[in-house]
Parts: structure tokens; C-alpha cells; sequence
């Protein structure tokens, strides 16, 4: 858990200097799960990266599902792409596609696994760089220590603050 935070850590550090030409980005978020991941309460942080002229960024993400008796980690990396709804000023589609890594023990059980994810939402600015975000991610036949393999189902929402314009 150390080595991924830290390479959050340093990839924020590095995308710094890109704010001039770069939209950045770092939040949170809480949510509900299902399915293999059913019984677990996410709480995440996340950062991004994308040029401010073309819709397609890139995110990470690490979340601690924890559950009794074992506990879950997922780290995520993924491509985000962020449209604005035309309808609604100010309101975006979100759709995202990437791996998640999915750790998981269960007493001395570990069970470590790369899966593909997909999600969709939407954000909302509150604030002029702070947008409120809901989305909805999938990670294919997620397998965990103490449960079978079958998709795992998040339902997020949090905040983003956007360095960037």
C-alpha cells in the first residue's frame, strides 16, 4: 500500500508543471457496492490529467474497501472521457475504461487481481474549480479471498477540484 501511494504522490508532484498547458485534478469519493464487492463501504481518492482542448484524460485512483474479517484494496488506472451535456450548462457525461487491481485477504488468504473496468457518470460544478461527481463502474469478474468471481458493481460520489482550466 506504501509503494502505490507513493506513486500517486509522485505522479501529483510530476503534473505540476503541466498546469500551464493541462487540466489536473484530485478528489474523493464514498460509496455503495454489489455484487463481489457487495458488504464493502468504498472511501477514495483519485487524480487526473487531460489536455484542456481534447476531451480524453487520464485517472488514478486507490479506494480501501474494508469488510470484516478480511479487507479489500483496488487501485485503478484508467482513460476518462469528460463531455459537456448540452442541455444542462455546466453538467458533464463522464465515461471511463481502464484495469482495476483488486487486493484482497482473508486471514493468511491474499488474492491479488488485475480486471477490466468500465463506468459512466456525470459531474457538476459547485464552485469554480469544485464539481460534485456520480458515476457508476463495473469491474469484470472481480475475485476476491472470501467471496466467488462475479462482477463488481460501485456506486461513487464525491468531489473533484479541478487545478486546471
Amino acid at each position: 500500500m506504501r509503494n502505490r501511494l507513493l506513486t500517486v504522490g509522485l505522479i501529483a508532484c510530476c503534473a505540476w508543471p503541466a498546469l500551464s498547458v493541462a487540466r489536473v485534478w484530485v478528489g474523493g469519493d464514498v460509496g455503495l457496492t454489489g455484487g463481489a464487492l457487495a458488504g464493502t463501504a468504498p472511501i477514495g481518492i483519485r487524480a487526473g490529467l487531460s489536455t484542456r482542448s481534447f476531451p480524453v484524460g487520464l485517472e488514478i485512483g486507490y479506494q480501501i474497501l474494508s469488510v470484516n474479517p478480511g479487507n479489500i484494496d483496488l487501485f485503478t488506472a484508467s482513460a476518462l472521457y469528460r463531455q459537456p451535456i448540452a442541455r444542462v450548462p455546466g453538467l458533464h457525461f463522464l465515461a471511463r475504461l481502464g484495469i482495476a487491481n483488486v487486493n484482497s485477504t482473508a486471514g493468511a488468504f491474499v488474492r491479488n487481481s488485475t480486471r477490466p473496468l468500465i463506468g459512466v457518470g456525470v459531474s457538476y460544478p459547485i464552485l469554480p474549480h469544485l464539481n460534485m461527481r456520480a458515476e457508476y463502474d463495473i469491474v469484470w469478474n472481480t475475485r476476491t479471498a472470501y467471496g466467488p468471481s462475479e462482477n463488481g458493481n460501485e456506486l461513487l460520489g464525491g468531489v473533484t477540484y479541478s487545478f486546471g482550466g
